[in-house]
């Protein structure tokens, strides 16, 4: 007997492998599944706003990092310190000019990088948006700043659509990339502070506005992570302490799936090779100067020199 749904994606047309850049925004399950990227060694690169939710700021920090448009002043908002509107909060500087040097640097830094991107990954996690009555401003992250001066909704469907449509044409017309491809996912994690059906609604409308930008733009591809959490695990051993975010074991059940669906056999076994180099990278001696400990140096550079070779074959 079978006492699980075992769900298998589909496997991908198009083979992520090393020599190709991968830029991830959204949720922090894109840090999840980008540290596993950059353990693996792929060029990758994480969130230049920080770990962010809603579809309009994802498509917000997209349309930044491609224009190279740089923030200014009026994009900050003192509480404690000085924040940005669409940054989550470890965006933080003791002025504005630190802030901005901080931001502007990262999106000019993010900008070089995804022009030679062949892969945009977007994990979106929530449809609610919190808008700054003040200043109508829709926030990235609240930064604990009083919540009566915000208006709380659901980012519309059509909405939704709209912003990331427009932003991911630009995208794939601003690449440099052969074939690029923009692989959406949903975040598995619940956001349960805005409710138990709040957040049933909100992903239901994500999932639906994700189907129309599948029907509109053959480039774009979806990963089930969101069904591989809820219907494939399923099952509370999975989930942290707090009953919300996966555990180490459910993200690495994930990443077989992901890897199983984007990369090669050959991309897999590099892959394996790359995650021994880290493993080998996290090992701290309590005496450096010893011979072994030497070695064990000289064996991470050589390990490192045929690992980027083999990235080119």
């Amino acid at each position: 007997m079978i006492f699980r749904t075992e769900i298998n994606p589909l496997k991908s047309k198009q083979n992520i492998d090393h020599k190709d850049k991968i830029m991830l925004i959204g949720s922090c399950f894109t840090q999840n599944i980008g540290d596993k990227l950059i353990n693996s060694g792929f060029q990758t690169s994480i969130n230049p706003f920080g770990i962010i939710y809603n579809s309009f700021t994802i498509s917000q920090c997209l349309d930044y990092v491609l224009e190279n448009k740089p923030f200014t002043k009026d994009d900050l908002i003192e509480n404690n310190g000085w924040y940005s509107y669409s940054h989550h909060g470890s965006f933080k500087g003791h002025t504005p000019e630190e802030l901005l040097d901080k931001i502007n640097s990262e999106i000019a830094q993010s900008h070089k990088f995804l022009k030679e991107t062949k892969y945009l990954i977007l994990t979106l996690g929530t449809s609610w948006i919190y808008t700054h009555n003040e200043t109508n401003k829709i926030m990235g992250n609240c930064h604990k700043i009083p919540s009566p001066q915000f208006t709380k909704s659901l980012l519309s469907i059509e909405k939704t659509i709209e912003v990331l449509s427009t932003s991911l044409d630009k995208y794939i017309k601003t690449t440099n990339q052969n074939n690029p491809k923009v692989i959406i996912t949903v975040s598995p994690i619940r956001h349960i502070k805005d409710g138990y059906r709040e957040n049933q609604l909100s992903k239901s409308m994500l999932h639906v506005a994700v189907e129309e930008l599948l029907k509109q733009n053959s480039k774009t591809d979806y990963f089930p992570s969101y069904e591989l959490m809820m219907d494939d695990l399923r099952d509370y051993r999975f989930y942290e302490s707090d009953m919300l975010h996966p555990t180490p074991q459910a993200i690495d059940y994930i990443w077989q799936k992901f890897s199983q669906t984007y990369f090669s056999y050959d991309t897999i076994s590099l892959s394996k090779e790359f995650e021994k180099l880290h493993k080998l990278k996290q090992h701290r001696s309590f005496d450096t100067t010893t011979k072994d400990y030497q070695l064990h140096l000289q064996k991470i550079k050589e390990l490192e020199e045929e690992l980027e070779k083999k990235r080119f074959i």
